[in-house]
């Protein structure tokens, strides 16, 4: 088995098997993610479950989504496959394990990707991630890479723009949560003063693990002008906004693949697509400098969502089965380590979240 994967062109078929396809979904911006994929399976005749746990939200479910309601069920369910979003994911639950990745590769880690392991596809969003991870996959034989397009675009480019009742601009501003490399307490003052003002509306999304009292002071200041969003919300909010304020966080990148512009602030590495400040009190401007954006600006946000992924079709999701039939079709075996340290953790995790549900 070669370390890499080809697809054809994008078209939706009918598989001659059934399978069964299980979603492992830890975060609430996973829901949207997924369902591009979900739609894409049963197109072709598969069976999709949901797995939830952790920060996971059922609440979120869509009516005629069918769930797995614990580990016992998950692993009866006996998937063909199982696409998780995040880095990690069970290797006790049977079948084909394929993160489709939450996020795009240029990120606060850099460069690097944590391959610990538990995954036999990865299906990457360009060339930057299959470059980084094909040389370890050759290395050590045990998975493959495949260069689908990402997932989650498939959800944001496929959702028409609602601006019903929008009479103002929407500003966006979300962070990441490792507090070196976020602006949410350097901005909040301003924030703060700026939504005091009916000029702008502002739209309030910060990271599942930003520091619970910094979530509490954003969303202190909800009002007519300021209104906090779960991460369940995010694609319907990247539609809705019009400018983007972030820091390092990786979702500034989806933003630009829309052509929209990005006010970073104390970015790490900012690029010409960016409006860059180092200061809390160049905010202001930098918005207004956004929401007119010159050519020399809109000519790099068009340039950098080519080289960062170069599936802009919204038909990454069926690239993503194709490379999975081919997969399962190729006479694939499991030939992981064991991980038994990390399933260990994880299979108690997951007792102690299903003995937790069954005492509600």
């Amino acid at each position: 088995m070669t370390a890499r994967c080809t697809v054809k062109d994008a078209a939706i078929t009918t598989s001659q098997n059934s399978r069964r396809f299980l979603f492992y979904v830890e975060q609430d911006y996973s829901f949207a993610m997924l369902r591009p994929l979900q739609s894409t399976a049963r197109k072709r005749g598969h069976q999709v479950r949901w797995f939830l746990l952790g920060d996971a939200s059922a609440s979120l479910l869509e009516r005629g989504e069918a769930v797995a309601p614990d580990i016992d069920a998950a692993v009866a369910y006996h998937p063909d496959v199982v696409f998780a979003p995040g880095d990690r994911v069970p290797g006790f639950i049977p079948g084909l394990k394929v993160q489709v990745f939450h996020g795009l590769n240029e990120d606060k880690r850099g460069n690097i990707y944590p391959e610990r392991g538990l995954f036999d596809l990865y299906c990457t969003e360009g060339p930057s991630r299959t470059a980084m991870l094909e040389p370890i996959a050759r290395q050590h034989g045990y998975f493959r890479v495949c260069e689908t397009g990402w997932l989650k675009l498939d959800a944001i480019l496929t959702r028409p723009r609602d601006d019903t009742g929008y009479h103002r601009p929407q500003i966006l501003y979300a962070s990441t949560f490792t507090r070196r490399l976020s602006g949410a307490r350097a901005l909040y003052q301003e924030i703060e003063r700026l939504s005091q003002s009916d000029q702008w509306q502002w739209l309030v999304t910060l990271h599942p693990k930003m520091a619970a009292d910094t979530v509490g002071r954003y969303r202190s200041l909800e009002s007519e002008n300021l209104s906090y969003h779960g991460t369940g919300e995010v694609i319907d909010l990247l539609q809705r906004a019009d400018v983007m304020v972030s820091d390092n966080s990786s979702i500034l990148q989806e933003f630009l693949l829309l052509n929209k512009p990005v006010v970073t602030f104390r970015n790490r590495d900012p690029q010409a697509c960016m409006i860059n400040i180092t200061g809390a009190h160049a905010l202001e401007a930098a918005i207004g400098h956004a929401l007119a954006p010159d050519d020399t600006l809109v000519k790099a946000i068009h340039a950098y969502g080519r080289s960062v992924t170069p599936y802009l079709d919204g038909k990454s999701s069926i690239r993503i089965l194709d490379a999975v039939e081919e997969m399962l079709q190729s006479g694939w075996q499991d030939t992981k380590p064991p991980n038994n340290w990390r399933n260990f953790r994880m299979r108690q995790q997951l007792n102690q979240q299903k003995h937790s549900a069954a005492r509600k």
